[in-house]
């Protein structure tokens, strides 16, 4: 069981990026782009998962809570070329829910996301060239001067040694400048 929280978590965490939209449609592509451009402070990092796998022919179903604590995390985004890095860490509490019983543990020293190449269109953010050669595509909720929250929806198969499953989660992370 630890081994299927921990690979939801390590699926997530590396593909946390940025990413940008506009509500207005009077604003260009260019403009939006601009203003995705700078440094970024996490302020929030949140994340639902459900696990669900098949044991011995019959489906088992987990779901996972993860909350970020601990945030000392930015994000730049850079033009010409357009590149993402970021520094610092957060942890997070992890409650795991399995058969109707819950456990919690806490991940430390997790990294945001690692560098790459962006790309933006429309509130959609491709990050590219990263560490791990996994490609990450990102919505954008919400962009203003001042605030950015992403949202990543990510469904991956599972092999563990008790059978195969899926992993379907949402990553909301909020950030400042």
């Amino acid at each position: 069981m630890k081994n299927l929280k921990l690979l939801a978590l390590l699926l997530l965490v590396p593909m946390y990026i940025a990413c940008s939209s506009d509500d207005d449609n009077n604003t260009t592509q260019e403009e939006v782009e601009a203003s995705l451009v700078g440094t970024w402070t996490a302020e929030t990092i949140d994340f639902d998962s459900t696990i669900t796998t098949t044991v011995e022919g019959l489906p088992v179903t987990a779901t996972q809570e993860g909350e970020g604590f601990d945030i000392d995390a930015t994000i730049t985004f850079s033009e010409d070329p357009n590149t993402v890095t970021s520094d610092g860490q957060f942890s997070m509490t992890v409650t795991t829910t399995f058969l109707g019983v819950s456990e919690t543990e806490t991940l430390e020293n997790l990294d945001l996301i690692g560098d790459g190449m962006w790309t933006l269109s429309d509130n959609t953010l491709v990050i590219t060239g990263t560490a791990d050669d996994q490609d990450a595509t990102i919505t954008v909720e919400l962009l203003t001067a001042d605030s950015l929250r992403l949202r990543i929806e990510q469904t991956e198969m599972l092999d563990t040694p008790v059978g195969a499953g899926e992993v379907d989660a949402v990553f909301v992370a909020t950030f400042s400048r």
